[in-house]
């Protein structure tokens, strides 16, 4: 399977959750998510479990939009340019990270803000130009035009933007003998 067939999978998944014809209530989509997973079950029971969604309804609206197609293709609103950015375990998708930093900081206006989670296991294999640590992921942010907030020691931000790294959980399974729990990193950064 390509990037580009995942994309694509992801894509109809999300277009099938936002159409009122195909979803027109809460919890009206029911999935077996354990049934094909037999290792680290504790019953034979759990495999079988169902789990139901979604538990609100999403829907585009003027304030909510979606953008299809290569990320670092997208132009930059009329208005000039987003008020938010927030990348959700991406970083560490793109070929070329450096390219990925300056087109966040082009797409936002002067004084946008860029709030990222995710780890940096640069799933794009032997593909990617660079595969940066954490602190030179960092020190790339910095060169690309960002303030990170709640870096310095008085913060005058509130301590919810404050830097931080925040397990989380992917592919979780509470019922299960294992899980699989990420490092993530969380920032605040303001386009200069």
């Amino acid at each position: 399977m390509t990037a580009n067939d995942l994309s694509s999978y992801m894509l109809l998944s999300l277009r099938f959750l936002l159409s009122p014809k195909h979803t027109p209530k809460i919890k009206m989509h029911t999935l077996r998510p354990y049934a094909h997973w037999f290792s680290h079950q504790r019953t034979n029971a759990s495999l079988f479990r169902t789990v139901s969604f979604p538990d609100v309804l999403p829907r585009q609206s003027s304030t909510f939009r979606v953008v299809e197609g290569d990320f670092l293709k997208l132009s930059p609103p009329p208005s000039g340019g987003y008020d938010y950015i927030l990348t959700l375990f991406f970083i560490d998708t793109s070929l070329d990270v450096l390219s990925t930093l300056s087109k966040i900081h082009s797409l936002l206006r002067p004084g946008g803000v860029w709030i990222n989670l995710g780890p940096l296991l640069w799933t794009s294999g032997s593909q990617a130009k660079l595969e940066f640590s954490l602190e030179e992921v960092m020190s790339a942010v910095r060169e690309a035009g960002f303030e990170v907030l709640g870096e310095e020691e008085e913060v005058e931000e509130s301590l919810k933007m404050a830097r931080r790294t925040v397990e989380c959980e992917y592919t979780a399974d509470r019922e299960a003998m294992m899980r699989w729990v990420y490092r993530a990193e969380f920032w605040v950064a303001r386009k200069i």
